[in-house]
């Protein structure tokens, strides 16, 4: 998904690249470095991805490994991490020190991610309402570029995007008013 609806043009994020270098000091590898350095991650996915400068690239150890700050959900405490070994990103839930964070795999790539993200904003920003008659086909059309844009995170119904596609399917998330 481009963002795009029937050949009209949509409001987006803003993707902006990672420092390649920055990223080739970490350690982290191929695809990862590639997606992140060429493409990016938007500055704000209609606060479902949001980058901080101030934070971006800081590295910390997660029980399944070193990792890299990419992003935070809305609340900043809900937190996006690229795994330097492996290139997968978690999230970690809670606030940092409280002893009561979680730990979970959400993407199972940058790829992945970029590309859930391109389905999440072109939801967002479909200008598309819960009264229109064809908004049924159109949810059911997102939960499957969704479960396509990265199938192994939707193995699992308690994971963070099945959850988000979820509260899409019951109606909780709905598109942006444009």
């Amino acid at each position: 998904m481009d963002g795009s609806s029937r050949g009209c043009r949509l409001p987006s994020a803003l993707w902006l690249p990672y420092d390649a270098s920055s990223l080739a000091r970490l350690g982290v590898g191929g695809e990862a470095v590639s997606e992140l350095a060429e493409r990016g991650l938007p500055a704000d996915c209609n606060r479902m991805f949001v980058r901080d400068s101030g934070r971006e690239l800081d590295v910390r150890d997660l029980p399944s490994g070193r990792a890299a700050f990419l992003g935070a959900f809305e609340d900043g405490v809900n937190t996006y991490w690229l795994l330097i070994d492996s290139g997968e990103v978690w999230m970690v839930r809670g606030y940092e020190g409280d002893g009561h964070q979680q730990y979970g795999l959400v993407s199972s790539s940058v790829a992945g991610l970029q590309s859930v993200l391109e389905v999440w904003e072109a939801f967002a920003f479909s200008g598309k309402s819960d009264a229109d008659d064809d908004y049924e086909d159109f949810v059911e059309e997102v939960l499957e570029r969704a479960r396509q844009s990265d199938p192994r995170m939707f193995e699992d119904d308690d994971a963070w995007w099945s959850r988000v596609f979820e509260e899409v399917e019951l109606g909780v998330l709905v598109p942006e008013q444009v």
